[in-house]
């Protein structure tokens, strides 16, 4: 379908600004949820990232502070507030407690794109969680944003997480040399992309 490159960014503005609120994104055994107030998303938040495990291939290294995760909490609330990122709290459908985070950044209305990170807590690898969490950050922003691109950073030396991004048809498109400062060592970047028809069909392939 050809995509009508005048329209479309004032589109997706507009379906951005719309949101009332984060919208709650189910799926069969998490949710994506926007963030509470209140002491137990803030817990959850410090747990996950200030985990050595968790932290290994990320831009920055663990938190060491309590504080870190509340000033992390307030800078969820005001991106979505901004409308320049929608961060959900990654839920356990059955309990509702915090386990990791989805976000969808770098939001690009005029260039139809924007970038996707997860997180989630260490207890919890091995299950498809993380991969579930970032089908349904998918399927929001291909559908209800209309967005056409999404991309993905990946340390290399990830290999969970280049298996998700695989498992759901991203291409791997170019590497960043020494990207990242990470505290402990400056790390390349996997640059990983996929596109609006890509997504639509491997979902008709399977209906």
């Amino acid at each position: 379908m050809p995509i009508d490159l005048l329209a479309r960014p004032d589109e997706i503005s507009a379906a951005i600004v719309a949101l009332p609120a984060l919208p709650r994104l189910d799926g069969a055994r998490v949710r994506l949820r926007a963030i509470r107030d209140g002491e137990g998303d803030v817990d959850g938040l410090h747990e996950i990232f200030s985990d050595p495990r968790v932290m290994r291939w990320w831009s920055r290294p663990p938190m060491t502070s309590r504080e870190e995760a509340v000033a992390y909490a307030e800078s969820i609330r005001e991106g979505f507030a901004q409308r320049t990122l929608f961060n959900w709290i990654l839920a356990d459908r059955d309990s509702d407690a915090c386990i990791g985070t989805t976000t969808l950044y770098a939001l690009e209305p005029r260039h139809l794109r924007a970038d996707i990170g997860y997180a989630l807590a260490s207890a919890h690898w091995g299950k498809g969680l993380a991969s579930e969490a970032v089908a349904l950050a998918l399927a929001f922003g291909f559908g209800a944003l209309r967005l056409h691109r999404i991309g993905a950073d990946v340390a290399p030396g990830n290999d969970a997480s280049l298996r998700l991004l695989a498992r759901h048809g991203f291409r791997l498109e170019g590497r960043l040399r020494a990207n990242f400062n990470s505290g402990r060592e400056l790390q390349d970047s996997l640059m990983h992309g996929l596109l609006a028809d890509e997504w639509e069909a491997r979902h008709a392939a399977r209906d």
